[in-house]
């Protein structure tokens, strides 16, 4: 017991509390260099699948030009496939608790006829690393049935975008000739594909950008017409 007279304490608190801001910083890549902690040039490989046609089975394309050049292209009695290896890098650097999920789309919002594009990861597990191709060998060409619907192996269809972001023709709201093409779009999942499923979350880290790679195939069905096209791979950044 407190001894008589004894003066009683009383006591009070102020609380504080604060916020930390998300911040993200992405970067594109094209025919990057592999195994690297940040992106440079790379070979610029690309694979042609069996048949009568041919690819262009070389590219120029530098790490900074966000552009994949195919080249000459000739039909064949099956479809032509040509694998750009290394194709895209992406890396992420973001201390978002939660993460993001990379989602991508062709440019065009309808499934073209005339040419598919095929996605083969180079692996599902974004690395502190730049990551390198799994395809050793030249992954065969997809299966039209009036559009692309099937890809060789582990590659993924890549379809048409949820709503107007590019036109291959003009640029549309993203011009193809901005370096790089850029653009803000509302994009909420399944309308686009999680082309690394939805288990590869980029972590949060302040300190460590993690990387992620892919080949493009694109491909062209022996009735395809001649001239010369233009689309692009959109890709989106999505907080979970």
């Amino acid at each position: 017991m407190a001894p008589a007279g004894a003066a009683t304490t009383y006591e009070g608190a102020v609380k504080f509390g604060w916020t930390i801001t998300s911040s993200f910083t992405a970067h594109l890549a094209s025919n990057y260099t592999t195994g690297a902690a940040t992106f440079s040039t790379g070979a610029g490989v690309i694979q042609q699948s069996a048949g009568t046609g041919t690819c262009t089975t070389s590219a120029t394309d530098t790490y900074n030009s966000y552009g994949l050049t195919f080249g000459a292209i000739s039909t064949g009695a099956a479809t032509m496939g040509c694998n750009y290896k290394n194709a895209i890098g992406i890396s992420v650097l973001t201390n978002d608790t939660n993460g993001y999920i990379v989602y991508e789309t062709l440019g065009v919002t309808t499934a073209p006829t005339s040419y598919g594009v095929c996605i083969f990861p180079d692996g599902n597990t974004p690395t502190a690393t730049t990551p390198a191709s799994l395809n050793a060998t030249a992954p065969a060409g997809g299966t039209f049935v009036a559009t692309l619907t099937a890809c060789a192996g582990s590659g993924i269809v890549l379809g048409p975008a949820p709503g107007a972001v590019v036109n291959p023709a003009t640029g549309g709201d993203v011009a193809l000739t901005t370096n790089p093409p850029t653009g803000s779009y509302t994009l909420t999942a399944p309308t686009a594909t999680s082309i690394f499923g939805a288990s590869a979350i980029v972590p949060a880290s302040t300190t460590t950008t993690y990387f992620l790679g892919e080949d493009v195939q694109l491909n062209i069905p022996p009735t395809a017409a001649s001239g010369t096209f233009k689309d692009a791979v959109i890709v989106y950044f999505l907080p979970q």
